[in-house]
């Protein structure tokens, strides 16, 4: 599966920077863009003094799945495409987003769930 159904990522408060880099810190880099095989993901910047995060994900493919999910689960963001708003983690983290947040909220239990969940959202008219 590759899309180029954007998705977006922003915090449910506030991101965990450190989680964030420490996630982000192995895909290739040119200056705001990240690069994988088929990955486009354009992130707000992460230097000294940054104080939230958020990105977009203009292209991607299934095998991105699982640094998505890393992303969010560890940076405490949501992952948004089309109508859709998806949360990471386990059941604490998923109870935190949905009380920070007016919209329905869909869990993602692990990287393969989350891939699913792309997909559909990905294929619906928005």
């Amino acid at each position: 599966m590759y899309s180029s159904s954007p998705i977006t990522f922003i915090a449910w408060e506030c991101a965990d920077l450190t989680a964030v880099r420490q996630v982000l810190a192995g895909v290739q880099r040119n200056g705001i863009y990240l690069y994988g095989e088929h990955l486009l993901l354009e992130t707000s910047w992460l230097g000294q003094g940054a104080r939230d995060f958020y990105a977009t994900a203009w292209r991607w493919s299934a095998d991105d799945c699982p640094l998505f999910y890393e992303l969010a689960r560890q940076g405490k963001v949501l992952i948004t495409i089309n109508t859709a708003v998806i949360a990471c983690g386990d059941k604490e983290d998923i109870a935190t987003a949905r009380d920070c947040i007016a919209q329905d909220l869909i869990a993602a239990r692990n990287p393969q769930h989350l891939c699913k969940l792309l997909a559909d959202a990905a294929t619906k008219p928005t």
